[in-house]
């Protein structure tokens, strides 16, 4: 999938359990009156299970960069899950971290400021894909200023805000658009959970 190819209707109806094989994509809440907001992100290795999702609301699955997913239908689905128990094990601990990743996402939404948005998200990115260079941690931001706005409810200019108050402090640094080096893991945690 490119940026922008959409998993919608008829195509979630047919296959709604989607595994992620690399690549980010979002799932897009539309609202009656037109508005949209990003719900979740599902990143490499999440498998997504939108059955009934087409009874409940109004979405799409939305690829926020270059994609590969495997759908597959729920028979086939549940036929590997109730025949392996280690697809099964993988399966509901796949489901759980999820489910504390939206308990998590619906407190930033609800209860935090933007620079604590985004510190949480940061700390997100950074728990699902690590990796050490001198004693700093390296991490990569997979989706773009303008989605990452979407998500966590700001405006794009006040992630680009936000980002800058963190490297003028020193709790990070640029290795390019899409990569920062943490250097303080420990204050990144404590601006996120509010402590300027």
């Amino acid at each position: 999938m490119k940026r922008g190819d959409t998993l919608s209707g008829e195509a979630l109806t047919q296959w709604p359990i989607v595994a992620v094989s690399s690549g980010v994509l979002s799932l897009q809440h539309l609202m009656a009156d037109g508005r949209k907001s990003i719900a979740a992100l599902y990143m490499q290795g999440d498998i997504i299970d939108l059955r009934g999702i087409a009874n409940r609301n109004r979405c799409n699955l939305i690829s926020l960069g270059n994609s590969e997913v495997c759908r597959l239908s729920p028979d086939i689905f549940e036929r590997v899950a109730s025949s392996n128990p280690n697809a099964q094990n993988s399966i509901w601990s796949n489901l759980r971290q999820q489910t504390f990743r939206a308990i998590d996402h619906s407190v930033d939404m609800s209860k935090k400021q933007a620079l604590e948005k985004l510190a949480s998200f940061i700390i997100e990115c950074n728990y699902r894909e690590t990796s050490t260079a001198s004693g700093s941690v390296v991490t990569k931001i997979p989706v773009r200023r303008v989605d990452l706005a979407e998500y966590i409810g700001v405006q794009p200019e006040t992630v680009s805000r936000c980002f800058k108050n963190l490297k003028d402090r020193g709790v990070l640094a640029f290795k390019n658009l899409s990569v920062v080096t943490i250097h303080d893991v420990a204050l990144l945690q404590k601006i996120a959970n509010g402590e300027k």
